[in-house]
Formats: structure tokens, sequence, C-alpha cells
């Protein structure tokens, strides 16, 4: 079949869903969507949705939920009254349920496509972007604008600790949605963002990522050029300009767009400026210097520079909403981060054991620094998995090298390339890798499998010790059972 049915143009608005109709989910076990999918029963759809398999924690919520759940993806999963079937963008024309769409030229949608009807509409739409920091101030945002009663609607890319869910439809009149630059759906290869129309736009920085779909840095620039143009006159685009690119792109721009363009990050012209900040254990004091509020103090129970200037990105943010830098300061204090963020998961008799997301070199380099500002005296273990598309390839080795400089110890795991990788992309070295930051004198070995990793941690972290394991996939599990076998040795 040609694969030229699919396209933006040709997707369908819920809008045309009548009360009570029936929805189907091509991809439906991942954070967002197993979410939007529990949204759509609560405003009364029949919702049913196919994976492949219906892992924790979001099998729990959807076996606890209305959705029915098929295991698998074939022709027969989709209902055959159905009004509209929503692709996950995981998923790809081979997929059987596609195919099945275009045969019957079904009604179809995207998760961005329908979250910005759902979960946006005409509020007020906050939508953090960048290569770094969006899900951490997406969090911070809507867990403000929580605690102080403002009920917002917001999605974040993870499960926060401090809201109830991760996507909920509010009753106020602010949205905040984390928008990222990857793909919405093999047919729709624009970024998420372009779908949420933001009035504000919080930009935390711009790198190149996602090789496996942005050739070179050029394409990712371009799509933030356009996100900074589609923000409405009476709207704000936050930039932090520590990072060149973004920087730049804000100079090029100011007398392009009609909007209001503000600025953070440690330069002295920034509109928001990080004027200092003192770690103290898992806590920072943060001093602000703001052209629209003064001088401002923050305390966040989050570490590292880049976590204050995600807080600095939330506090122009929400300046805009109507909240006093007090008050945005007041509820930060009592912030809970979201998993797999400098999430601490044992902490006992000296031994700590934190997960961490980070996967981007830039990203490696914040963690490893912000753990050791925060436990100085102890020895410190960087465990890092290459998993995304992007970091498991060569582009990034170079960068790698001196990325866990701060650690005392550091072990590589094991890189595998990706189903949909071509063949030809080349791979990482792991043990050239090791190689090298063990020659330049911070002991690293490369190890190929989480069991071997595991045994090594048990066999030599002591209590003095902290480690932190990074990965933007599951780590093969490591997490979870070495907090086990921590747990049941100690």
């Amino acid at each position: 079949m040609a694969q030229n049915h699919f396209s933006v143009a040709g997707s369908t608005s819920l809008h045309e869903v009548s009360p009570g109709g029936r929805i189907h989910i091509v991809g439906v076990c991942g954070v967002a969507m197993a979410q939007l999918a529990v949204a759509l029963t609560e405003r009364g759809y029949q919702v049913s949705g196919s994976d492949r398999e219906f892992y924790d924690p979001m099998g729990a919520l959807l076996k606890s939920s209305p959705v029915t759940l098929c295991k698998g993806y074939k022709r027969e999963n989709v209902p055959q009254d159905v009004a509209l079937v929503v692709i996950a963008n995981a998923m790809f024309y081979d997929n059987p349920e596609v195919q099945l769409v275009e045969e019957k030229n079904l009604p179809y949608t995207s998760f961005p496509q329908i979250l910005g009807e759902v979960l946006i509409g005409d509020r007020h739409s906050i939508v953090v972007c960048g290569t770094h920091g969006k899900s951490t101030t997406t969090a911070l945002i809507a867990s403000v604008l929580h605690r102080v009663g403002r009920e917002p609607s917001y999605f974040i890319g993870g499960m926060c600790e401090d809201l109830p869910k991760s996507l909920c439809v509010g009753e106020g009149v602010v949205s905040v949605v984390e928008g990222d630059e990857y793909h919405s759906a093999f047919y729709a290869r624009v970024p998420k963002f372009n779908f949420y129309r933001a009035k504000t736009a919080i930009i935390n920085a711009i790198e190149f990522d996602h090789a496996d779909i942005y050739p070179q840095i050029e394409d990712v620039v371009f799509e933030f050029r356009k996100l900074i143009k589609d923000v409405p006159a009476d709207g704000r685009v936050i930039c932090c300009t520590d990072y060149p690119l973004l920087s730049a792109l804000v100079d090029e721009m100011r007398d392009e767009v009609q909007c209001q363009l503000l600025t953070f990050g440690k330069g002295e012209a920034c509109d928001y400026r990080l004027q200092s900040r003192v770690q103290k254990g898992k806590e920072q004091i943060v001093q602000i210097v703001s052209k629209e509020l003064g001088h401002v103090e923050l305390r966040i129970p989050l570490m590292g520079e880049y976590n204050a200037l995600n807080a600095i990105a939330t506090l122009a943010a929400l300046s805009e909403t109507g909240l006093t830098a007090a008050e945005v300061n007041e509820h930060l204090a009592h912030y809970q981060s979201v998993k797999r963020r400098q999430q601490v998961r044992y902490d006992q008799k000296g031994l700590v054991l934190i997960e961490d997301f980070a996967h981007h070199p830039t990203a490696v380099v914040g963690t490893v620094e912000a753990v050791r500002e925060a436990y100085p005296q102890k020895k410190l273990w960087a465990v890092f998995e290459p998993r995304s598309n992007t970091s498991r390839r060569k582009v990034f080795q170079k960068q790698y090298e001196s990325a866990f400089d701060k650690a005392d110890e550091v072990i590589l795991a094991k890189v595998t390339s990706s189903s949909r990788m071509n063949d030809d992309v080349e791979l990482i070295d792991v043990g050239e890798l090791a190689e090298t930051i063990d020659g330049s004198g911070t002991h690293c070995r490369a190890i190929p499998t989480t069991t071997e990793i595991e045994e090594i941690l048990l066999a030599e972290v002591g209590h003095n010790d902290v480690i932190v394991l990074m990965s933007n996939g599951s780590f093969g599990g490591l997490p979870a059972s070495l907090q086990a076998a921590l747990e049941k040795r100690d």
C-alpha cells in the first residue's frame, strides 16, 4: 500500500466524535498515552487500547480503569464502530492496526493533536521546551499552580511525586505542558510542541539531540525558530542564553517577533540572572536578580546549577500568571521531584543510591557535578547506560570522555543497536571510551551486562559512597534490582 494516506491535515478532531463514542489507542501503555486514555474515559468515551506489554506503573493504572486492553497488535483489536484511532509516536506504518486505519479509511489522530484539544483548549498555554530540563520545569510550574489552588491542566513526561498524576485536565485557566521537539507521529514529522499553541514558551536549552530525526543542528534550530514565531504578540518566550545557539537565536529574532522575549541564565544582561547559589545537601538557596521583580531568593529541594535555572524559568513563567515571587518561593520549597530525575531510591547507613534520566553529555555532566556538590565527602560512582537513539551513537563519544570528571568510579554499560536504526549507524565504542576515561585518571570499566554491574557494585561500594545510575531507559531493571539487593544486604 502507498504510505501517503496519513497526514496532519487528514487527522480528525476529537470534537467530531459523538459523546460516548469509541476511541482506540495504538500504543496505549506509555506514560503519557495511558493517562490520556483514562482521561478520555472520564469524559465519557468508550476507550480501548493495544500494546505489546502492560508494564507497571502504567499497566496497573490501565488495568484498574475502564479502558479495554488488547495485548499485541492485531487488526481485530480495532472496534468495528470505532470513531477515532489515536496513533502513538512509537508506532510505524507496518503496524497492522495502522494499516487497517488506511484500508478502511478510519478517522485518526496523534497524541499531541488530541492532547492539545483535551488539555489545552482555550487555556493560557505554558509550553516547556528545549534539550534539557523539560520534565522538571513543567513539574515545578504545575506543582506551584496546584499548591496555590489554581487547578491547572498539565502534562509531564514522567511520574511526579508532588502531583496526583502526570496528566490532568483541571478546571483552571492555565495549562502547562512538556513540549518536546521529537516527531509527533510517523506521518507527522513535526515537533509535538507545534500542537500546543504556546502563549508562554520556555526554551531551556538548544543543543544537538535526536540524531535519528534531525541530521544537523541547523534542523533543530529551525524548529525552535518556528516555535518562537508562532507565539502571539501578547505572549512571552523565556530563553536560557547560557546556551550559545539559543542566545544567538534570541539576538537574531528580537526584531522579527512582537511577543516579549525574556532571557535567563548567568549572563549580566539576562532579564532573570542567576546571581549566586549555595548547595546545602540536597537543597539549594538561589539568589536571582530580575529586571521585572528585583532581587528574589528561592529555596529548592533539588541539586545542581541546572535545577537552579529550571527554577528561574518557573519563576519567570509564573510571574505572568499573577503569582508573586514570595508565593513561588513558598511552594517551590516543598516540591517533590519527578521520578528518575535525581530520585533517591536508597539512603541508609551513609550509602546513597540515586536514579537519573541523564543521557545527553551535557545532562550527564550536570548530574555528576550536582551529585558531587551535594555529597562532597562521599565516593561517587557514576553508572551510565547510553540508551537513547542519539546517546548510543558515535556522535557524542568525544564529549562523554570528559563528562565523568567529577566521579571517582565510572561504569559504562553495553550499547546495542535500536531495532529502528539503520545498519550503517556507527555506535559509540564503550570499550574505547572506558579506556580513555580510565587513562585520564578516573577509574572506568565497561561492563557488558546489568547483572555483572550489580555484582560489582554490591561487592565494592561502601557506607560512604553515593551511586548515581543514569539512563533514559529501564537500564535492564538495575535501579529496582540494586535497591532491593541493598535493602536486603543492609
